[in-house]
């Protein structure tokens, strides 16, 4: 005895696979039947017809891919979802006719979307890494919905900068006068929104995202070969990046260097080589001054966000301009915090301060170059 849903009882007298059932349902549940009517049924029982939508829904994934977003792709690949009453149906089918080891509806309705798509967009179908995956939703009443994301990429660059500008953005908030209640914020423009704007224009995406290899004052300089950034392109429309063009705005220099899909395979520990000015409480002993030697090599060690932190410094060279100024140039792993290391804050040791038995101030630190240890 066959056990269906009691929501199928009232077809089960009535039922008859030939007249139920549209050409591609009735093909891929019965293939040893003679399939000669190709005559669109809206009322199939399984599908309810939803297979003679396709190719209105390929025409509209290829207008929103390539004439809305503007995709740039090679390779794509399609995902369905279809309403669960579709599957239930044909699970009361094949257990009614005991059918087994037949493509499910889903994998039928994938073939043919993939293969209309692929016939009329001239593009490659790839399942494992798509330039654009696509996915459609089939809603209960057959209207559907298309959702389009296109693979992320890493873009590589380096950037200079010779005038006063922020990493990231920052929010300044003014009151326009003292009688006002009314706020004005004021975003001041930064190595980021340069960067983001300047390349919005070649490569449409959805978002951006940073990665920097380590951080300077507002004030510092950044030379010599540049610092090293990396952005995580989201949802882009455009593939295709020039390399090594260097872009110039109010002070920054910048080129990406580099594209890949994966930022893994990347070393992302480096070295940074400083110059450092730093003023002394007390004239400067040159019997001390000897003792910033032994800081090459050295590995510095504080404490931050609960827990111990270790930065190494290669090289470290000095000159005495005055009893009261010297000018170091340091050599040392990025992250570590320049102004505690000289001036001996958040226990950090050990520090410049405690090498010279003064107390140090870090006037101003410029980068001189980056590079990858």
């Amino acid at each position: 005895m066959v056990l269906v849903k009691a929501k199928y009882l009232k077809y089960l007298k009535t039922f008859n696979f030939r007249s139920s059932l549209c050409y591609f349902c009735l093909r891929r549940n019965f293939p040893d039947q003679k399939q000669d009517n190709k005559k669109a049924i809206s009322d199939c029982f399984i599908c309810q017809g939803i297979f003679y939508k396709i190719n209105e829904i390929v025409r509209k994934i290829f207008y929103i891919v390539d004439f809305q977003e503007k995709y740039y792709y090679h390779s794509f690949s399609i995902g369905t979802s279809l309403p669960f009453f579709m599957f239930d149906k044909e699970d009361y089918i094949r257990s009614l006719y005991k059918l087994k080891d037949i493509e499910n509806i889903k994998s039928s309705f994938n073939f043919e979307i993939r293969r209309n798509f692929k016939s009329l967009s001239k593009k490659k179908l790839n399942l494992i890494n798509p330039d654009i995956k696509i996915d459609l939703i089939i809603s209960n009443n057959k209207d559907y919905s298309i959702k389009t994301m296109s693979r992320s990429f890493y873009l590589i660059g380096k950037y200079k900068k010779t005038k006063l500008l922020t990493q990231k953005e920052k929010k300044d908030i003014e009151n326009p006068s003292k009688d006002s209640s009314n706020f004005i914020i004021q975003k001041k423009q930064s190595i980021q929104t340069i960067i983001q704007k300047t390349l919005s224009n070649c490569i449409k995406s959805d978002r951006m995202i940073f990665t920097w290899s380590g951080s300077e004052d507002d004030n510092s300089q950044v030379l010599g070969k540049g610092r090293l950034f990396y952005i995580h392109i989201i949802n882009p429309r455009q593939r295709k990046v020039n390399l090594n063009k260097i872009y110039s705005h109010n002070g920054l220099s910048f080129k990406i260097i580099g594209k890949t899909d994966f930022l893994d395979c990347i070393n992302l520990n480096f070295k940074v080589k400083n110059k450092i000015f730093v003023k002394t409480a007390n004239p400067i002993s040159n019997f001390y001054l000897i003792n910033l030697k032994e800081l090459n090599n050295s590995i510095i060690r504080y404490y931050y966000k609960s827990k111990f932190i270790y930065k190494k410094i290669y090289n470290i060279k000095f000159k005495k301009l005055d009893p009261f100024h010297l000018i170091i140039i340091l050599e040392c792993d990025s992250g570590l915090f320049l102004r505690q290391f000289i001036e001996g804050r958040t226990l950090m040791e050990p520090n410049l301060s405690l090498k010279l038995n003064n107390q140090c101030e870090c006037l101003k630190f410029d980068i001189l170059d980056v590079s990858i240890s």
